[in-house]
């Protein structure tokens, strides 16, 4: 179940669509979450820092990152950067996400010499393959053609071939280019997607394992008609389905209920009895499996819970929104675990009003409006605890993380602390995701304290190539910020930074520190924005276990992100606010 036919379906029910990949939902205009920003997010992993977190606090209710003190924090490294945890705490993708860079479909339903990996199973168009029982579309103008006598594996490896023709069409790779030649091919290859099947079905050569093959694809071809208008080929997918929901075969008997689990929503939706009911058995039938449950469950999922919601299923949404984080929720792969976090939220947030006063409070803290009390330990302390006993995803830990950032960042270090203390207590033990977050928040908060009173001189080279040493700057303040030229704001301070030097040209400098990925034209970036600044070039490598040594040591989670070095040499305080250091610089010239 994990790969989704792309196309504006015609025929107004929420289906399954299904290919020789497995069944996945479709509605009559499909949406699908924005996987390169998950991406984004996900490999934003500094060494031994929160990822998402790294963005400063997140809205619980409403899922949008916040600011800090008028500044954006941004994760290091900026767009498609991963500075990633040591080999020994990092992610192991454990389910490869659709659309997503290495995703393979898996191997469903083939058992013939067809790999069903995405490759065509000709390496000639125009050569004729009599053991596929294709007559190439190249020399047949009408398209491939479906012989009689065909064996069963010769059935199957048609099948294959079927279902990566109907794939170059859909994404618009086929020479056809009128929409309307398109729609009819599409018809015509599913038309011979369902007599292959059906004879698979019904072959009496065919091994038990091949007859499922063609029942799904059968399933698979029925889908697609319906998706396509064609009422009567509905009725009959429904009842096919219908009689497969119980099948032995667990592949089959998951795709049945896929397939009635898109019927339910639709009866829903027509307001039929016992619809809403339907739909939560058939989703606890499935989740039963969890060999069935993958992402593409998880969009199930997603499609279930906000049908229910829309009609004011408040209590069958909520068994659906726990089946998410049951099954979803702690996963190995951060991308998915965060994908459900906030499928999970969406719609419930809005309405607890736990996450409310949550959010009400790191506001209070945050951004303290004049007349307001001033928000003590215990009542943040009660109100983190009230949300954390309803739940514990992903989303809520990354809002932690992001809060003790902000409350450090404020001088609320009591605040801070006691987030870090919960986040130690409650979920650092954690062996998902969801421990991971905490582990590496917690990480970076110690590397932060470590480095201070440390002498800071790196052997690094610098963007131009030319001698840096910071022995040359004793005597003086080093202002460092940390920057990326893929996020141009982290020099946001960089006016502060030189009106301090201006104020004082004989005791303080600025010596910058590039966190770029290798190849990243750095000194053209510093040319064309006239930066002057001397600056090191320390190379991100997000293959490497520690991605970025000195971020690491810095326990540097966001951009903005200065280093305070005294004129010893010594880190004396580092800054992720953004504010002016105008007084703390003071204070350190002798």
């Amino acid at each position: 179940m994990s790969w989704m036919y792309r196309f504006v379906s015609m025929f107004p029910v929420a289906l399954i669509v299904c290919s020789s990949f497995g069944c996945s939902s479709q509605t009559s205009t499909p949406v699908e979450p924005d996987q390169e920003s998950l991406n984004q997010e996900s490999a934003n992993h500094l060494a031994g820092s929160p990822s998402d977190s790294n963005q400063s606090s997140q809205n619980l209710a409403a899922a949008r990152p916040q600011s800090s003190g008028g500044q954006s924090l941004q994760p290091i490294g900026g767009p498609g950067s991963n500075f990633g945890m040591p080999d020994s705490d990092r992610p192991v993708s454990q389910t490869a996400v659709p659309g997503t860079p290495g995703f393979k479909p898996p191997n469903v339903g083939a058992s013939g010499p067809n790999s069903l990996d995405g490759q065509s199973s000709h390496a000639d168009p125009g050569q004729s393959d009599p053991a596929s029982g294709l007559i190439p579309q190249a020399l047949n103008p009408e398209g491939r053609q479906l012989r009689s006598n065909l064996t069963p594996p010769e059935l199957i490896r048609f099948l294959g071939d079927i279902d990566q023709e109907m794939r170059t069409l859909i994404t618009g790779q086929s020479r056809i280019k009128d929409p309307g030649a398109i729609k009819s091919e599409v018809e015509r290859v599913v038309q011979l997607k369902q007599t292959a099947s059906q004879r698979l079905m019904d072959h009496p050569d065919a091994s038990d394992a091949a007859r499922v093959t063609g029942q799904r694809g059968f399933l698979q071809a029925m889908s697609h008609r319906a998706s396509m208008g064609d009422v009567r080929a509905a009725e009959e997918l429904q009842t096919f389905a219908e009689k497969h929901r119980d099948d032995e075969n667990g592949d089959l008997r998951s795709d049945s209920r896929l397939v009635l689990i898109g019927f339910a929503i639709e009866s829903l939706r027509n307001g039929k009895e016992d619809a809403a009911k339907r739909v939560l058995s058939l989703m606890k039938d499935v989740a039963s499996n969890p060999q069935q449950v993958d992402v593409a469950m998880l969009m199930v999922m997603a499609q279930a819970k906000d049908a229910l919601l829309q009609y004011e299923y408040v209590d069958e949404a909520g068994e659906i929104r726990q089946l998410i984080l049951d099954h979803f929720g702690a996963s190995n792969d951060p991308e998915v675990a965060r994908m459900a976090a906030m499928i999970a939220a969406s719609g419930f947030a809005a309405e607890d009003q736990d996450i409310q006063r949550l959010d009400q409070l790191r506001t209070d803290i945050v951004e303290p409006q004049p007349g307001t009390s001033k928000v003590t330990v215990d009542q943040w302390e009660s109100a983190v605890n009230a949300v954390l006993e309803k739940t514990i995803d992903l989303l809520t830990i990354q809002f932690l993380a992001g809060v003790s950032l902000e409350t450090e960042a404020v001088g609320r270090l009591d605040i801070a602390e006691a987030t870090y203390q919960i986040m130690s207590d409650r979920i650092a033990q954690r062996q998902d995701s969801v421990g991971r977050e905490a582990r590496t928040a917690l990480q970076a908060k110690a590397n932060r304290e470590a480095v201070i009173g440390q002498v800071f001189s790196p052997e690094l080279p610098s963007v131009d190539g030319s001698p840096l040493n910071m022995r040359d700057y004793r005597g003086k303040v080093v202002l460092m910020p940390f920057w990326s030229s893929v996020f141009p704001d982290s020099l946001a301070t960089l006016p502060n930074l030189e009106a301090i030097q201006a104020r004082f040209p004989d005791d303080v400098a600025i010596v910058g520190m590039n966190l770029d990925l290798e190849g990243t034209d750095v000194q053209g970036f510093m040319k064309q924005n006239s930066l002057r600044f001397p600056s090191y070039r320390s190379v991100s490598d997000s293959q490497a276990a520690v991605a970025n040594e000195v971020a690491y040591r810095f326990g540097a989670v966001s951009l903005l992100f200065v280093a305070v070095i005294d004129q010893d040499g010594k880190v004396i305080e580092v800054d992720f606010s953004g504010r002016d250091l105008s007084e703390m610089v003071e204070n350190q010239i002798r």
